[in-house]
C-alpha cells in the first residue's frame, strides 16, 4: 500500500522512486501523517518552528502544539479579494525577521483547506526558488489530491516543482 501511495504522490515513473530515495511509512489518516512529521521535526530539528498559513485547517495548530513544536504563521489568503495574498506570503518567506533561514513551512499541495485557493504554477515556481534561496523546508499536506482538479497529476504539480528544484520535502 505504501508503494502505491508513493507512486500517486511522486509519479509512477519518478527517479526518486526508481532510485529508492523516498522514505515512507503508513499512518492513520492525514492527521496521523502530519503528527508523525511534527514529531520528526521536533526530534531532528528541536529548535525549529513550523510556519502555518493563515488560515489553515484548524487541526494543524493542535498537531504541532501537541508535538511541542513552536508555531508561527505566514500570510496566505486575503479575505477582501478572496484570493491568494502572494505578495505578503513571499515577504514572509523572504525576510529573515519573519522566517529565519532554514525554517519549516506547512503548505497545502492542492485544494487549500479551508479556502480552496491555490498558487498558480508560476507562483509555486517562485515559492520554490525562494525556499531554495532561504534553505526552507517544505512539508506538504496533500489531503485532496484528485479532488481539486479531477487530475491527480495536476494536483501534485506543486510537489513536482519543488522536487525538480532539488528540494528535500515532507509529504502527508
Amino acid at each position: 500500500m505504501v508503494e502505491e501511495t508513493i507512486k500517486l504522490a511522486y509519479g509512477e515513473y519518478s527517479d526518486l522512486i526508481k532510485d529508492k530515495r523516498i522514505a515512507a511509512v503508513q499512518a492513520l489518516s492525514g492527521t496521523g501523517a502530519c503528527r508523525l512529521f511534527a514529531d520528526f521535526q521536533k526530534r531532528f530539528s528541536p529548535n525549529s518552528h513550523i510556519y502555518i498559513p493563515v488560515p489553515t485547517w484548524s487541526n494543524h495548530h493542535n498537531i504541532w502544539r501537541d508535538a511541542n513544536v513552536p508555531q508561527r504563521t505566514f500570510h496566505y489568503y486575503h479575505p477582501d479579494t478572496k484570493d491568494l495574498d502572494f505578495a505578503s506570503l513571499m515577504d514572509d518567506v523572504k525576510f529573515s525577521q519573519n522566517a529565519p533561514k532554514g525554517s519549516f513551512f506547512l503548505l497545502h499541495a492542492c485544494a487549500h483547506n479551508p479556502t480552496g485557493v491555490d498558487p498558480t504554477e508560476e507562483q509555486w515556481k517562485e515559492m520554490s526558488y525562494q525556499f531554495k534561496v532561504k534553505g526552507h523546508f517544505a512539508f506538504f499536506d496533500m489531503a485532496y489530491q484528485w479532488f481539486a482538479s479531477g487530475d491527480p497529476e495536476k494536483d501534485v504539480k506543486s510537489i513536482g516543482i519543488f522536487l525538480e528544484d532539488g528540494h528535500l520535502i515532507g509529504c502527508s
